[in-house]
C-alpha cells in the first residue's frame, strides 16, 4: 500500500485545529508561521526520520520562533511533521501550506500567507545555522525561491478583497506550495 511506503501516515490537521491547540497552550503563534518554519527546517535538510530527529527539529523550531514547544504542543508539532512529510512525499503532490480555509476573511488568509513564508525563511535559516552549514552554497533555484518568499513575506495585508485580489492570492499560494515542495523534495533526496 502506498501509505505504508511513506511511513507512519498522519492526517494533516486544519488551520483551525492548529490554532486551537496553540491558543489552548497559551501561544499566540499563527499556525501558518509554525507550519512554514517546519517546512523551512525540512528544506534546509533537517531530517525527521527518528524520534531524535524530531526532538532536534523541535529545538530548531523553538529557536526560530522564540517559543517553548513542550507537552501537548510538542506532540502536536510531531503529528504535524509526520503529516507534512507524508504529504510532501505523496506522488499526487498532496502537500499544501497550512492556511485558513477559503471561507475565512480575506485579510486573515493574506496575513497567514505572509506568516507562512516568513516562518519558512526563519526555519530554513535556523536549521542551516544549527547544522553549521552556513558556508555551504545554496542551490540557485532554492535561492531564487527564498528571495521570492522574502518579497511575499512583505505582502500588503491591507489589500482590499476583490475578485482580482482573490485570484492573485490563489496564484501566490500555488507558487509558494510548489516552490516549497521543490525545496523540500530536493533536501529529502539529498538525505537518501
Amino acid at each position: 500500500m502506498l501509505l505504508e511506503s511513506l511511513g507512519e501516515y498522519e492526517e494533516m490537521p486544519d488551520w483551525s485545529e492548529a490554532a486551537d491547540v496553540l491558543l489552548g497552550m497559551g501561544l499566540t503563534l499563527n499556525p501558518s508561521e509554525l507550519h512554514g518554519a517546519l517546512l523551512g527546517t525540512l528544506g534546509a535538510g533537517q531530517p525527521l526520520a527518528s524520534e531524535l530527529d524530531l526532538d532536534s527539529a523541535l529545538s530548531v523550531l523553538e529557536k526560530a520562533l522564540a517559543v517553548d514547544l513542550q507537552g501537548e504542543v510538542a506532540e502536536f508539532v510531531k503529528r504535524l511533521a509526520g503529516a507534512t512529510v507524508s504529504a510532501v512525499r505523496d506522488t499526487d503532490f498532496a502537500f499544501t501550506p497550512l492556511l485558513p480555509d477559503d471561507e475565512e476573511e480575506f485579510h486573515n488568509r493574506l496575513t497567514s500567507l505572509g506568516s507562512w513564508v516568513a516562518g519558512f525563511l526563519t526555519g530554513f535559516t535556523q536549521a542551516v545555522s544549527a547544522a553549521q552549514a552556513a558556508s555551504e552554497a545554496i542551490d540557485p533555484n532554492t535561492a531564487e525561491a527564498l528571495k521570492d518568499f522574502a518579497a511575499i513575506a512583505q505582502i500588503d495585508v491591507d489589500e482590499s478583497e476583490s475578485d482580482e485580489a482573490e485570484r492573485e492570492l490563489e496564484e501566490l499560494v500555488e507558487y509558494v506550495r510548489m516552490a516549497a515542495l521543490n525545496i523540500v523534495i530536493d533536501a529529502l533526496n539529498e538525505q537518501e
